[in-house]
């Protein structure tokens, strides 16, 4: 698919010095999950409108959501566990599991958004952020989380993850020294996140059951680790 567009304002106002605030103190502690996420929804207003006025809840999958409204934060990882090995759910569990992390903290209103439609895809995405580590096999250290919003922002044009582009190479990647990361990985991850289907209504709760495999492929995601640049395949010239 073509990678979607950057819808981007500056927020005025209060809405500014707080998103400045975010943002600072972000960059003084890269886990203060608490002011990501205000400095995330406070960027993806517009980005939230186009999405919910181009219709993204009208067709497939996403006209179920819309209807259910599920919450990733209220699945039981227990559940995910029990499921056979190889499938979406039990690879998710063991991604939570392997990185210490819990869905109790995805359950986070949307304070900024006053429609209701954009208010809960605000929070979809939020759900949904550590599904898409998994689905391009990607960790959590910080160069980590650059690759995702590569992918992120091909998918769906969310202005944070732009910042997070270019505010986070400045420390995981030009200051230690990540320069394949920087130079290479970075447009792997937007490919990778362009060339594949759009993931943002897709209903993954159904999905839990099904081989991470076929998900992938249903979707056309290649895992970072087996994504080539062109570059990279191109026979050399003779000398």
């Amino acid at each position: 698919m073509p990678a979607a567009p950057i819808h981007w304002s500056i927020p005025s106002g209060s809405r500014f010095w707080r998103t400045g605030q975010a943002i600072t103190r972000v960059l003084r502690d890269s886990t203060r999950t608490d002011e990501i996420v205000v400095a995330e929804e406070i960027l993806a207003q517009r980005q939230l409108r186009y999405w919910v006025e181009s219709g993204v809840f009208e067709y497939g999958e996403g006209r179920a959501l819309f209807e259910d409204r599920p919450e990733i934060c209220q699945t039981s990882v227990d559940d995910l566990r029990a499921l056979a090995e190889g499938t979406l759910g039990r690879e998710f569990a063991r991604f939570l599991d392997f990185h210490g992390l819990g869905l109790e903290a995805l359950d986070l209103p949307a304070p900024y958004t006053p429609g209701e439609a954009e208010a809960y895809l605000m929070k979809r995405l939020r759900g949904c952020h550590d599904i898409w580590h998994t689905l391009i096999g990607a960790g959590t250290h910080g160069h980590e989380e650059v690759l995702v919003h590569c992918f992120s922002v091909a998918q769906t044009g969310l202005p944070y993850s732009v910042a997070i582009i270019g505010l986070g190479a400045i420390k995981p990647m030009v200051l230690e020294g990540r320069w394949s990361t920087l130079l290479r990985d970075t447009r792997r991850a937007y490919r990778c996140g362009r060339d594949a289907r759009s993931i943002l209504t897709a209903y993954w709760e159904r999905r839990w059951d099904q081989p991470l495999d076929e998900v992938r492929r249903e979707f056309g995601i290649v895992p970072l680790q087996e994504l080539a640049l062109p570059s990279d395949t191109a026979p050399r010239a003779a000398a």
